[in-house]
């Protein structure tokens, strides 16, 4: 267990169930102390103190986990905390996983090195041997997607061990936390299984390039899911002091690796969703490692790319070129969405920066008018497929209305809704959980 702050005098009050933004006041009164899921009937686990949180508000989710816990939580908060639970022990079922798992091994000969092959590109057929492989964007090929390569396994192991995290934050179950533990210590930390620290043949194309900048996005999962993740596990008996300084130490080398490398340099520029994704995954990272000055420098190089991305329509002209714009519009804001997190936390105003007319609202809103496949004015190959997948939105409007305190967007979330939150559909149980469970309007 690391150690966290510690419970104050004001355990006494743990049967009190306060409306969060008199909490919020309070907490600002008493100077900082960290009182936050003290003060409720929520059972009294290690991690009821308030953990140092990355992409989380700490307080929010302590609100959030007491409700839970005194049954004054919303139906649907509810029912987005059984759902957790649910994919928490598939999570505990998948066992572990590694990088060492896959069977084709990348150019180094190393089964250590992460390595995946780009999705929308398939052998020629111009050729006797396939070489140069061709680029079909949008259109994904299935080799890219099997178990004898990493893309799919990082995927599942970090959307496991957030699932793992959570769940033990919320329910105080420490199998939770001791499984996530043994996850990321064979996947970072084992000598026999752990990953090397570098993205250097992520997304390789065959006969094209084996060391691409764009393979950079396959480890963005590495911030959105799992720094808050750690954050909530260090609570735990089952994440010891040892354990966070070799994943520490692990990410720390990782994100050297990010910042020096050429691929790493030349995605800090790409001036598209992957760009945003670089900028959110290093600052994420950063916080995470205390590196305050790396963090906001990739949060404060949003306002750039508020001006280079966004049109005064709110539109983005670069993902719109895209085969599935609506997609790739929704994927560059949720990075967005995110470095704006990280800003408030670091006195960086993101969420209402504005360029000439071009800030995130309009590029939110612009999206948002859009609630039906017919009416997307642009050419979409998952429009053509009758995918149309609003509710990967959900989690941008719901931040956005929390960072501005409205409700703006509250009538187009419950227009979506949550009917096929199920298992078998994890985004939409995703964006219930963001929605409801931990960013919840209170």
């Amino acid at each position: 267990m690391i150690q966290l702050r510690k419970l104050t005098w004001l355990q006494n009050l743990s049967n009190a169930s306060l409306d969060y933004r008199i909490f919020k006041m309070l907490k600002k009164f008493i100077g900082g102390m960290a009182l936050a899921s003290t003060l409720f009937a929520a059972p009294l686990y290690a991690s009821d103190a308030l953990p140092n949180t990355v992409f989380f508000d700490a307080e929010l989710i302590a609100e959030s986990k007491a409700r839970i816990h005194n049954d004054t939580a919303t139906e649907e908060a509810q029912a987005s905390y059984a759902r957790l639970l649910e994919e928490a022990e598939s999570a505990i079922a998948v066992g572990l996983l590694s990088v060492t798992d896959k069977t084709l091994l990348p150019p180094s000969g190393d089964r250590h090195d992460y390595f995946s092959i780009s999705p929308y590109w398939w052998p020629n057929p111009d050729t006797e041997d396939g070489l140069p492989w061709i680029r079909h964007d949008g259109k994904t090929n299935p080799d890219s997607k099997t178990d004898a390569t990493d893309s799919v396994r990082i995927g599942l192991f970090t959307r496991s061990v957030r699932a793992l995290g959570v769940a033990y934050y919320f329910s105080g179950d420490e199998k939770y936390a001791e499984h996530a533990a043994k996850m990321l210590r064979h996947w970072f930390i084992n000598p026999e299984t752990r990953m090397n620290p570098n993205l250097r043949y992520a997304q390789a194309v065959p006969g094209v390039d084996d060391q691409r900048r764009s393979g950079m996005i396959d480890s963005r999962s590495f911030s959105d899911r799992l720094v808050d993740a750690l954050s909530l596990l260090e609570a735990s008996e089952h994440w010891t002091e040892e354990d966070n300084k070799a994943m520490r130490a692990w990410l720390g080398e990782f994100l050297n690796w990010l910042i020096t490398s050429e691929q790493g340099t030349a995605e800090q520029y790409a001036g598209n969703n992957h760009g945003t994704w670089m900028q959110a995954q290093i600052a994420g990272i950063a916080y995470y490692l205390g590196k305050d000055d790396i963090a906001k420098m990739a949060v404060a190089n949003t306002k750039w790319r508020i001006r280079e991305q966004l049109d005064s329509k709110g539109s983005q002209p670069e993902e719109l070129a895209r085969t599935r714009g609506y997609h790739y519009s929704y994927f560059n804001l949720d990075a967005m969405a995110y470095l704006a997190q990280l800003g408030d936390k670091m006195g960086i105003d993101i969420w209402n920066h504005d360029y000439k007319g071009r800030n995130i609202k309009s590029a939110i809103d612009y999206v948002a008018q859009f609630q039906k496949a017919e009416d997307w004015p642009h050419e979409d190959n998952d429009v053509k497929k009758g995918r149309f997948q609003t509710y990967r939105m959900l989690t941008v409007y719901r931040k956005a209305d929390l960072a501005w305190g409205t409700d703006h967007y509250d009538e187009v979330i419950k227009e979506i809704g949550f009917e096929n939150a199920e298992l078998n559909n994890l985004s939409q149980v995703w964006a219930e959980r963001d929605a409801y469970l931990i960013y919840p309007k209170l």
